[in-house]
Parts: structure tokens; C-alpha cells; sequence
């Protein structure tokens, strides 16, 4: 089995109206139990939040309640080695990642975890961790 984390970008693919094949599969592996996923509980925020922009309050609540109550997700807490860690790399790349790409990366790191997102850039933001985090990116159509 695969361990894997989820990024508010992948989420955002699967919430939307055109769901790629890409993430439909990726989906269907989880609901299948072939992949672990993970999920950072801010990362269930940021999803949230872009839902909500899009398709209103009443909808990101259906669907957030929805994907965390039928999917086998593993929710991640904050601890404190994850916040030291994600902050360090928030301060050292304060100006191209986000709070929640830092915490996300930094799990993955911690825990040896392939990261699930859309962020095209990480590979270069982050040459130094090329050896340690394997990135897995999805494209919105």
C-alpha cells in the first residue's frame, strides 16, 4: 500500500465540475484501500475555503462532511515536531510556498510520505529535498 498525502489543490480537482481522470483514479485507489491517504486538517480547511468561493457555503459543508465521512482518510493533527519543522521551512521560503504547503511538505518529509498536489514549482522551490520527498503533480483541465 501506498502512503500518500493530499494537498487542497488535488482536493479542489475532485470538488470541481471537471475532476481529471488522473484524480478520479487516484480517488478510486483510495476508496479501494490500494493508497493510504493523508490529509493535514488545515488542508481540509484550504479545501473548504476554495469550495466555498466557488460554490458557497452550504455546498464546501456537503462536500468537506462528505469526503471525510466516506473516504478511509488518515486526519492529521498538528504536533509539535510538524510545527518546528514547517515553520523552518516557511522561513526559509517565506516567499514562494505557503503555510500550508510547508506543513504539508514537512509531514511528508517526516514521514517518508509521497505529497499529492498541483504545485508545479516545488521541485525547483525546493532542490534541496528532491532526495527525501517524492512530489506526484496534477493539473486542473
Amino acid at each position: 500500500m501506498t502512503r500518500i498525502c493530499l494537498d487542497a489543490g488535488v482536493l479542489g480537482i475532485y470538488f470541481s465540475a471537471n475532476c481529471t481522470s488522473k484524480v478520479t483514479s487516484l480517488m478510486d485507489r483510495i476508496q479501494a484501500r490500494v493508497d493510504e491517504a493523508h490529509v493535514l486538517k488545515p488542508v481540509l480547511c484550504e479545501a473548504f475555503v476554495n469550495i466555498c468561493k466557488i460554490n458557497g457555503k452550504d455546498h464546501a459543508n456537503q462536500s468537506i462532511t462528505s469526503f471525510t465521512r466516506s473516504f478511509p482518510l488518515i486526519q492529521v493533527e498538528l504536533d509539535e515536531s510538524l510545527v518546528l519543522f514547517a515553520g523552518l521551512l516557511k522561513c526559509q521560503h517565506r516567499d514562494t510556498l505557503s503555510y500550508i504547503d510547508c506543513m504539508s511538505i514537512a509531514y511528508c518529509i517526516n514521514n517518508k510520505i509521497e505529497f499529492h498536489t498541483t504545485e508545479k514549482t516545488l521541485k525547483r522551490i525546493l532542490p534541496e529535498t528532491s532526495n527525501k520527498l517524492k512530489i506526484i503533480v496534477y493539473q486542473f483541465k
